[in-house]
């Protein structure tokens, strides 16, 4: 599978737990990230963090460095995305919704459905920032994975004293929010693009498991 960002710690954020719930399934996981955050940070420390969440999940890491904040919706981001695609042929991307306030996340939501267009099964992850337009439509139970999406965060210690949204307590809190669609203790919520058996897979196996 691969999860696709615009910034570091940005599908950590959005698919942690299930991301963590692929690596328990043996799953091979990618993480592609189109920018190095220099807008929120210093960009050396937040490659540096990414690669630690990367090793933590034992996943592959492309770290992009278009600039932060005015990632292109098509052009080079879509050929970015494409690169990678050909290279790991993923069954199952991950991505930012376009239903968010930051514009480098709507970019890429646009730039991977239109350079996934081949992959079976595409979802949307929610953000900090995304809108009340976010609808999803499909609802991870996560409470296996919660503490491991905690650690996953943990490694961005850059970002965590000025960005409330990485406070465990508002992560958990999130998590928690979303039980009332799909049960249990602890959900990541997803927006579905398309789906194929493989998504499916995943969250049966993670609702018979939770």
């Amino acid at each position: 599978m691969l999860a696709i960002g615009a910034h570091p710690d940005d599908v950590e954020i959005g698919a942690g737990g299930i991301l963590a719930a692929h690596a328990e399934a043996g799953d091979r996981i990618t993480i592609l990230t189109m920018s190095r955050g220099a807008r929120g940070g210093d960009a050396d420390s937040r490659q540096h963090e990414s690669l630690a969440a990367a090793e933590l999940l034992g996943a592959r890491l492309f770290l992009q460095d278009l600039v932060d904040t005015e990632i292109p919706s098509s052009g080079p981001t879509v050929r970015l995305i494409e690169e990678v695609v050909r290279e790991v042929q993923p069954t199952v991307v991950y991505t930012h919704s376009g239903h968010d306030r930051h514009q480098d996340h709507r970019a890429v939501s646009e730039a991977t459905i239109a350079a996934t267009r081949r992959v079976p099964t595409v979802a949307c992850y929610q953000s900090p920032s995304a809108t009340i337009d976010y609808r999803p439509t499909r609802f991870v139970r996560i409470e296996r994975f919660l503490e491991r999406k905690l650690e996953l965060l943990r490694c961005f210690d850059s970002q965590t004293s000025s960005r409330d949204y990485l406070s465990p307590e508002f992560v958990t809190a999130t998590a928690r929010y979303w039980t009332r669609f799909g049960g249990g203790t602890a959900v990541e919520p997803l927006e579905v693009v398309r789906e194929s058996t493989e998504l499916a897979r995943t969250t049966e196996h993670l609702r018979l498991e939770s």
